[in-house]
């Protein structure tokens, strides 16, 4: 310790010395290290420079595509091709703007309530006036069981949803009242609606983000209310809503129905149809009315021709009696081998939208809910 304190000055250099030489060692390590791996990130970018300009071959035994001018532009028009595309996809998948059911955008709580209570009022008189059934215990609500029998209850969010739910099923309910033939009987049992009401979108960082997911306090079961097993639904891609209707009657209402829907021009996308026998209920009620029309239209039938010789006297024309030795005509006497029944149908129906495309800088600036 001693002769550290006589030299001092000696061993401090020294010391210097060697932390300096420390120091260095570390850094060109460090720098080795550094460089070696902008070495190997050079050699990867080279590579995979090289492997660009050689090509690749998508199909085994074809020639293989390389990154030049020439390619670069082909892609950039199948980029341009498949923009087009897309939007014609989009455009045949909105339909024609003017046949497009909106909702109403100014709606509000009360005033949606009071149009879903005139609504349905105005299709069961609809019904009604055209001799078509309707469920007899609890007249169907035409999807809004929630607020029509349950008094003061009105929609809480999505009024113009609703309201554009409205409108679909109004048309819904006019095209099948104009697909029965005349004098066929039909009782129409339920129109169903997805409660789109009823959902809430899931927000950012929770499973299931950017989908909709039922709301805790809002009960979903009501008996006009469904969630569609098939959709056509497709997250920012095509947007829906589905609709269920349940009907009783013979199959040449349900095909009518059925063409009504696709060529109305309108976004509609038939996903299922369900046929099967009509319940015994149902059958009673429909059978009772279709002989009630029966009978009305029997009675309103002209009376029969009188005979010939009523009209001008003597015989009837030598024609019209049957020869000596012939049996007389008897009448059509034919008989149905199969009785025809009343069919139950279930026709689940999507309306499809497209999502509004946001722009991208007011997409990326948007905060997060």
């Amino acid at each position: 310790m001693q002769n550290f304190k006589k030299n001092l000055g000696f061993n401090l250099a020294l010391i210097a010395l060697a932390a300096l030489f420390v120091g260095l060692s570390v850094g060109a390590f460090l720098f080795y290290r550094s460089n070696a791996a902008s070495k190997l990130q050079l050699d990867r970018a080279r590579k995979d420079q090289d492997a660009l300009l050689r090509g690749h071959a998508f199909v085994p035994g074809a020639a293989a595509v390389s990154l030049n001018d020439k390619n670069v532009a082909a892609a950039a028009e199948d980029v341009k091709d498949l923009e087009a595309h897309v939007a014609s996809l989009r455009a045949a998948l909105a339909g024609n703007p003017e046949f497009a059911i909106k909702g109403k955008a100014s709606a509000n709580s009360a005033e949606l309530s009071a149009l879903l209570r005139e609504s349905v009022d105005g299709w069961r008189k609809l019904a009604i006036d055209q001799g078509i059934k309707l469920t007899p215990n609890e007249p169907t609500a035409f999807g809004f069981h929630r607020y029509i029998h349950n008094q003061g209850t009105s929609p809480k969010r999505d009024f113009q949803k609703v309201d554009q739910q409205r409108q679909i099923i109004d048309f819904l309910v006019r095209q099948l009242a104009e697909s029965r033939p005349a004098g066929s009987p039909l009782l129409i049992e339920s129109i169903d609606r997805e409660p789109v009401e009823t959902f809430v979108l899931i927000p950012e960082g929770k499973p299931g983000a950017g989908t909709y997911g039922p709301d805790a306090d809002t009960t979903r079961n009501e008996v006009d209310e469904f969630v569609p097993s098939r959709t056509f639904d497709r997250h920012n891609l095509v947007e829906t809503m589905s609709f269920r209707v349940r009907f009783v009657g013979y199959t040449p209402t349900l095909r009518t129905f059925v063409n009504k829907i696709r060529n109305s021009g309108r976004p509609f996308a038939i996903t299922s149809i369900d046929v099967g026998l009509a319940s015994k209920e149902a059958d009673k009620q429909l059978s009772s009315a279709s002989a009630a029309a029966a009978s009305a239209a029997n009675a309103a039938a002209p009376a029969a021709a009188p005979a010939f010789a009523d009209l001008f006297g003597g015989s009837e024309p030598a024609a019209a009696t049957p020869a000596a030795g012939k049996p007389a005509a008897v009448g059509d006497q034919r008989k149905p081998v199969v009785p025809r029944k009343f069919s139950s149908f279930v026709v689940q129906i999507d309306y499809l939208s497209i999502p509004e495309e946001k722009p991208a800088a007011a997409a990326e600036g948007e905060p997060k809910k």
